[in-house]
């Protein structure tokens, strides 16, 4: 491919540019407005399902579990105090309670102490009442009556009040959310059910009525609410200060306002126009990814406008003339801006094949703002700089063709071209140190490694969990039989119970719950509380007779744990604490026992574990299939722009250093993949290929004009090295933004980054101008 062929198009655009200038700013003012209109329908959705695509099979299988036990989601309240059992107490745990019951838009049955199916035995057989009666007794004894019951069945006291009485939980079952991503309240803000729950719950808990009991709330839906307050607060501190170190590096770097100006102005409207066009479809993401692209966008509008705005520069240096150096600039630097941005978007799209829909936002959002900051750069920011005067040239710029800085890297060029065999000893050294590190990642989901006590609400959940009550998460295992009636035998239920006990083992196991809890405590109660009768009848008519006598005495909790067909049951196994690589092994026991147990059924799990367990299965195979799209693409692109396979594959191996750095530091310092992590390895690799294209580029525009490789490598040490080493610090920059956050993925996601920037720009500048010479990458020098 003809470099200068291909520039000289573009210098005609600059002359367009330049012509038309204000229909230029006109279309770019059209372009932000249609932007700002479409903000108004993009949508943040925190909820585990938003994460799968609709036709998921682990989104299938958990919308049937829904439609046959209801919703999965609780509501919790874990409350504290000295003694529960004192009259004020009890008042105000019944008086939450039926709060939460009558206030909450999809409440559908609470438990608590003060409302729980307690099932008594009497001289007609069974009734249900409740541990603490209608009217509270203020008197010592029938305090202790309370305290009694309540601990009189182990099997419930476990689940509700802590041996101590000074932990108990209030727990709300949730009817199910509609299928629609967004419920509308009359009168209130649209929302996310599961973000609307957790809102409800938390103004509940915090009324000063109920200081007393310290309540603190729990459930997926009010890990969900907490989360996107933690986002709305963390997003613009992280944003202002990068756009604070923003401002701060381009005054330095190009001493001008249009300088300053125009990288941001194209920045944020990068992100109004993307987000505001992703708003007109149905993508959704959420409220912890929203920032990548943001973030991003800064970096790559910076690094595009420093390109651009450098090369300016120095024209203007050299002969003075305004429009003729931006129509020069337009010419030199759009084909190489616009070959780093299609092969950035092009290594972006890659997350399209991670079948997570927040990553895919992440590639459509992204790639998107790489060709809308390629527009921009290449339209704007010339048409910034056309304005004003012409100026006299810089004699001593112009008689040294560049800066103190240019003339550094020159000499750096020339200090790396004569220790060839020591730069790659030492990169080859050191990419055997760092794969072995890539061997030692672990994948995790664990609120703690991922996030951090560092979070106010994770700090909140982990403190619940730590208590003798506290669960983090929970899984459902559902058998289903062929045929009906067949969960109610007593042979089905008896393996059921197997299958209990045997997760009852696990480590992670905090209690389970099923249709067994009920009958062995009916059948307990019918036989005057005797413990041996704590278990499962042997005859089937003797179970059947038990669930007619539970549920003509008015017990509801059945239908939670068995459907009406008899064809299905429910086992929740909740985990006191999470390891990703033990909970994969014990659900996996647990399904592999299961099947065992009831070969004639379907056992499958669901439920925010499980669906922990497939999100990070989809991205470990992800992140290795996006990393190979990634290098795959660009190696295509560079065989096809520079006309050769040769050179398409060589030109991959400076790129391959950020990938090794980043995989090699995860699994050195011990940082989880995770959904944030994930997202790395691809992105890193589209901004790492800008540097290697800018010089090879020029390279090959250099080596056209003089035929010696020596020359063509330090000229473009010269020329192009000083927006190399700029526009990689700006990146690395805003990417060492992210420590300061307090979530621990963030923070590890901004060192990664840097770290991957900085290997990318290293190899750039010792190992790309080696490979440049050493393999003769446009052919044969002029012998002269």
């Amino acid at each position: 491919m003809k470099i200068e062929r291909i520039n000289s198009w573009f210098l005609r655009c600059g002359e367009q540019v330049v012509r038309y200038r204000w229909w230029v700013l006109l279309l770019f003012v059209l372009l932000l407005a249609v932007g700002f209109y479409g903000l108004r329908y993009f949508k943040i959705n925190d909820s585990w399902e938003s994460y799968f695509l609709e036709d998921d099979p682990m989104l299938v299988k958990t919308e049937e579990f829904k439609s046959i036990f209801g919703n999965d989601s609780y509501a919790l309240v874990l409350t504290e105090c000295d003694d529960t059992f004192t009259p004020e107490n009890l008042r105000l745990i019944r008086q939450l309670s039926n709060e939460l019951l009558d206030s909450m838009t999809f409440a559908d049955k609470v438990t608590s102490l003060t409302d729980i199916e307690f099932m008594v035995g009497d001289s007609a057989g069974m009734e249900i009442e409740q541990i603490v009666p209608e009217e509270i007794p203020t008197d010592a004894e029938g305090l202790a009556a309370i305290r009694r019951k309540a601990y009189l069945k182990p099997n419930i006291a476990s689940r509700l009040v802590s041996q101590d009485g000074h932990f108990t939980w209030i727990v709300l079952k949730l009817r199910p959310f509609p299928p629609d991503s967004v419920w509308k309240v009359p009168g209130k803000k649209v929302e996310a059910p599961d973000n609307l729950v957790g809102r409800e719950l938390d103004h509940i808990i915090h009324k000063p009525e109920y200081a007393g009991l310290h309540p603190r709330g729990a459930g997926l839906p009010y890990l969900i609410f907490k989360k996107s307050l933690w986002a709305a607060g963390e997003l613009p501190l992280i944003m202002g200060l990068a756009l604070l170190l923003a401002l701060v590096i381009l005054v330095v770097a190009t001493r001008s306002a249009r300088g300053v100006a125009v990288p941001i102005i194209t920045a944020i409207s990068t992100i109004i126009i993307s987000y505001g066009f992703i708003g007109f479809t149905s993508l959704s993401t959420d409220s912890a990814m929203v920032m990548i692209p943001v973030l991003l966008a800064f970096a790559i509008a910076i690094a595009y406008n420093l390109h651009v705005f450098s090369y300016f520069r120095r024209q203007m240096l050299i002969h003075g003339r305004r429009k003729q150096a931006v129509v020069e600039t337009v010419g030199e630097m759009g084909w190489p801006v616009l070959f780093s941005a299609l092969t950035t978007a092009a290594a972006l799209l890659s997350f399209l094949a991670m079948p997570v829909v927040p990553l895919h936002f992440i590639g459509v959002a992204t790639s998107l703002g790489v060709m809308l900051t390629f527009l921009i750069a290449i339209t704007v920011m010339p048409v910034a700089l056309s304005f004003g005067k012409d100026k006299a040239p810089n004699a001593t710029v112009a008689k040294k063709q560049g800066h103190w800085l240019d003339r550094q890297l020159e000499r750096l060029g020339v200090a790396t071209l004569r220790h060839e065999k020591l730069i790659f000893s030492i990169f080859i050294a050191l990419s055997v140190l760092l794969l072995a590190g890539a061997f030692r990642i672990e994948p995790a989901f664990d609120v703690e490694r991922t996030m951090g006590r560092r979070v106010p609400y994770v700090k909140d959940l982990l403190e619940i969990t730590d208590t003798e009550l506290g669960a983090v998460y929970s899984y459902d295992l559902m058998v289903d039989f062929p045929t009906e009636g067949e969960a109610k035998r007593a042979s089905a239920l008896q393996r059921l119970d197997t299958v209990e006990h045997h997760a009852l083992g696990y480590t992670l196991t905090r209690r389970t719950t099923s249709i067994l809890n009920i009958l062995k405590d009916l059948n307990q109660t019918l036989h005057d509380g005797d413990t041996a009768y704590y278990r499962i009848p042997d005859d089937d008519e003797e179970v059947a007779q038990l669930l007619l006598l539970y549920e003509n005495a008015g017990g509801s909790e059945a239908e939670n744990w068995m459907d009406y067909d008899y064809r299905r049951l429910r086992l929740q196994v909740d985990i006191r604490t999470y390891n990703s690589g033990e909970a994969e092994r014990e659900m996996a026991d647990i399904t592999a026992t299961a099947k065992r147990i009831f070969p004639e059924a379907d056992c499958t799990l669901v439920g925010s574990l499980p669906q922990f367990t497939t999100m990070q299965q989809y991205i470990i195979r992800g992140q290795v299939w996006s990393f190979l799209i990634s290098l795959a693409i660009i190696g295509v692109l560079m065989m096809l722009v520079f006309g050769s396979v040769r050179i398409g594959l060589i030109g991959l191996i400076p790129n391959v250093a950020p990938g090794i750095v980043v995989a090699g530091l995860m699994g050195w310092l011990d940082f989880p993949l995770d959904m944030m992590t994930a997202t790395i390895i691809p992105m890193i690799l589209g901004l790492a290929v800008d540097d290697t294209i800018h010089f090879i580029n020029h390279g090959h525009l250099e080596f056209d004009r003089q035929r010696d490789y020596r020359l063509a490598i330090l000229r473009s040490f010269r020329v192009v090295g000083t927006p190399i080493v700029l526009t990689s610090l700006i990146i690395m920059s805003n990417f060492a933004v992210y420590t300061v956050s307090r979530a621990t993925m963030v923070i590890h996601m901004g060192i990664l980054a840097a770290a991957g920037i900085l290997s990318a720009l290293l190899a750039d500048l010792f190992i790309t101008p080696l490979l440049f010479r050493r393999f003769r990458l446009f052919g044969k020098e002029k012998r002269g």
